[in-house]
C-alpha cells in the first residue's frame, strides 16, 4: 500500500446494489457465499495460512474494501493482503459441533468496511477437518465461490511440497470489467440495450405470489431454504422434455416456475428474474468477482397453454436477454428490479474441483481426493431471503435438487413448502406430457384435496359440486398480495443462464 493509500475505485451497476443491501441491513448474512468443506488427512496449517495469503494477492476484489465518498460507494484496492487465515482447535469436538461452527463461520456477517473475504480452518482431530471460505456477494457470484476454493486448494498443495501455486496466470482483472462496463453503458449501443430491455417488459408486472404478511417497510434480509430432491423419472425424463419442445433444461425447468406462478397468482403476464453471468471471454474465466446480471424474463398465458410452449417461450427470451446481458438491468430499471421471484441452474459436475452435492437429508456429501486431500461438501443454508423467492436448480450426475430460499419476513415455512410441491407436481406433469395444457394440472395435491374434503364433510355441506382445485387457487389468491418493492435486489446468486 502507498503512503497516500489505496486510490478509489468505481463500483459496477450490481456491486452499488450490494452496496444499498449492506447499508439497509448491515448485519445480515443474506449476501455470503459460503462453500464450507470436511477435510480428511494431515492438514499442515502452515501451508494454508500461506495459502490464504497468496489467494488474496492474486485475486483484486479480495484486497479490497468499500466505503462512501461524497454521497457515492466506493471501493478501494490495497496492494498487500488483508486477510489471514483464522484457525479453531476445537480438539475433542463432537461431529455435530464441528458442522455446527462450520456453519456459524460461514453465516458471521461482514464490515465492507474493513474485509470482505474470510477462510476459517477448523480443527476436530488431526485427521478430521473443516476448512470454510465466505465471501461477500458484493466480490464474489456463484462461480467465484469454485474458484475460490480452487485457487485455495491449489495453493495449498504447493506450498505444502515448498513450491509456488501452479496457477494458470489471470489476463484480467475486476477493475477491467468495472471500467468496460462504464464504456459500454455511456456508448450508443448500451443506449440502445437499455431501451430494449425496457420494452421487453412493458405492460409486464412483477409475479405476485401471496404473501403470508404484509411487506415490512425495511426489509430484515432474512430467511430460511426448503429444499425437494426430484424423483428420478422426472430429472432422468428431462432433458427428452426439453427436447421434444425444442427448448433446453433450463428453459424447461423455468418454464414450469413460470406455470406454477401462473397459477397460483392467476396472473397472465408478468416476470421472474433469472441470474446470468456477465464474464465475457476466457480472460475472466479465473477472475473472483460479482459477475452477475439478472434478467427479467416475461411469462405469458392464455387458457390452452401448454408446458412446451411456455418452455419454448422462455428459451425464446433467455437467448433474447443473453444479447443484452452487458447492460445491467439495474440501470435498466433504477425504480427497483421488476421481479421479486427468481430460478438460476447450477451445474455442479461442471465445476472444479468436482465436489458431490451433499444427498437430500445429509450435512456432508461423498469424499473425493484433491489436493492432497479427501474432501467433501457440507451443507449450511446462504442467501436466503435477498428476494421473496429464489429457486436454485442444482444438477448433478446423481440427480436434480430444487432448493427454494425465501424471505423470512413475508412467507412462512409451509407456504413454501406448498409451493416445492406444486413445482414437483407440475415438473412431474410437464416431463410426462410436454402438450399437456398448464391449466389442467391441478393445483392441489393429493394431501391437500384431502383435508378439503374432510373439511367440507365436517361441515355438514354439500361438496358434491365443490372444485376443491379452484377453491385452493382462491384461497391463495385471497392472501395478503405485493405491496411496493424495495429498490433491491437484482441479485441472486448466480450464475449462467443455464449455457445458453
Amino acid at each position: 500500500m502507498s503512503a497516500t493509500g489505496p486510490r478509489p475505485l468505481p463500483l459496477t451497476a450490481i456491486q452499488e446494489s450490494m452496496w444499498t443491501a449492506y447499508r439497509i441491513a448491515p448485519d445480515s448474512a443474506a449476501y455470503n457465499i459460503v462453500m464450507p468443506l470436511r477435510l480428511r488427512g494431515r492438514v499442515d496449517a502452515t501451508a494454508m495460512d500461506a495459502a490464504v495469503t497468496s489467494v488474496g494477492a492474486r485475486q483484486e476484489l479480495l484486497r479490497s474494501v468499500f466505503t462512501e465518498a461524497d454521497g457515492r460507494p466506493v471501493r478501494h484496492a490495497s496492494e498487500q493482503p488483508l486477510i489471514q487465515l483464522e484457525f479453531r482447535d476445537l480438539d475433542g469436538a463432537s461431529e455435530d459441533e464441528l458442522l455446527r461452527a462450520a456453519e456459524e463461520a460461514g453465516a458471521r456477517p461482514f464490515r465492507l468496511e474493513s474485509g470482505t473475504f474470510r477462510v476459517v480452518l477448523l480443527r476436530r482431530t488431526d485427521d478430521d477437518w473443516a476448512l470454510v471460505t465466505s465471501a461477500h456477494h458484493i466480490v464474489g457470484d456463484f462461480t467465484s465461490r469454485w474458484l475460490l476454493v480452487r485457487d485455495l486448494l491449489d495453493a495449498y498443495e504447493g506450498h505444502a511440497c515448498g513450491n509456488e501455486p501452479n496457477w494458470r496466470p489471470l489476463k484480467a482483472g475486476y477493475s477491467d470489467h468495472a471500467a468496460e462496463e462504464l464504456r459500454y453503458t455511456a456508448s450508443e449501443s448500451g443506449v440502445n440495450a437499455a431501451a430494449a430491455w425496457q420494452e421487453a417488459v412493458a405492460g409486464s408486472a412483477p409475479a405476485e405470489l401471496p404473501l403470508d404478511r404484509p411487506r415490512p417497510r425495511v426489509r430484515s434480509l432474512r430467511g430460511d431454504t426448503v429444499v425437494r430432491q426430484l424423483a428420478p423419472e422426472t430429472a432422468d425424463g428431462l432433458s427428452d422434455a426439453a427436447n421434444s419442445a425444442g427448448a433446453t433444461p433450463f428453459a424447461y425447468l423455468l418454464a414450469v416456475f413460470q406455470a406454477l406462478t401462473h397459477r397460483w397468482t392467476g396472473q397472465d403476464d408478468f416476470l421472474l428474474g433469472v441470474p446470468a453471468s456477465s464474464r465475457s471471454g476466457r480472460g475472466q474465466r479465473d477472475v473472483i468477482g460479482c459477475f452477475l446480471n439478472t434478467m427479467p424474463v416475461r411469462a405469458e398465458f392464455g387458457p390452452a397453454t401448454t408446458f412446451a410452449e411456455t418452455a419454448a417461450r422462455a428459451g425464446e427470451r433467455i437467448m433474447a436477454g443473453m444479447f443484452g446481458v452487458r447492460y445491467p438491468c439495474t440501470l435498466a430499471f433504477p425504480q427497483g428490479a421488476p421481479f421479486r421471484a427468481a430460478l438460476f441452474l447450477v451445474q455442479m459436475d461442471r465445476m472444479e474441483p468436482p465436489v458431490p452435492n451433499v444427498p437430500p437429508g445429509e450435512r456432508v456429501g461423498p469424499s473425493v481426493p484433491y489436493a492432497g486431500l479427501d474432501i467433501a461438501l457440507i451443507d449450511v443454508p446462504q442467501q436466503e431471503g435477498q428476494l421473496d423467492l429464489l429457486l436454485r436448480v442444482e444438477q448433478t450426475p446423481e440427480g436434480v435438487t430444487a432448493v427454494f430460499a425465501y424471505d423470512t419476513d413475508v412467507f412462512d415455512r409451509a407456504s413454501v413448502e406448498r409451493f416445492a410441491d406444486g413445482y414437483e407436481r407440475f415438473l412431474a406433469a410437464a416431463v410426462a406430457d410436454p402438450a399437456a395444457r398448464v391449466a389442467d394440472v391441478p393445483l392441489a395435491g393429493d394431501e391437500d384435496l384431502a383435508a378439503l374434503l374432510a373439511l367440507g364433510a365436517g361441515s355438514g355441506s354439500g361438496f358434491d359440486d365443490f372444485d376443491a382445485d379452484g377453491f385452493f387457487r382462491d384461497g391463495l389468491d385471497s392472501l395478503e398480495s405485493f405491496h411496493s418493492f424495495d429498490s433491491l435486489d437484482s441479485s441472486g446468486p448466480f450464475e449462467k443462464a443455464a449455457d445458453q
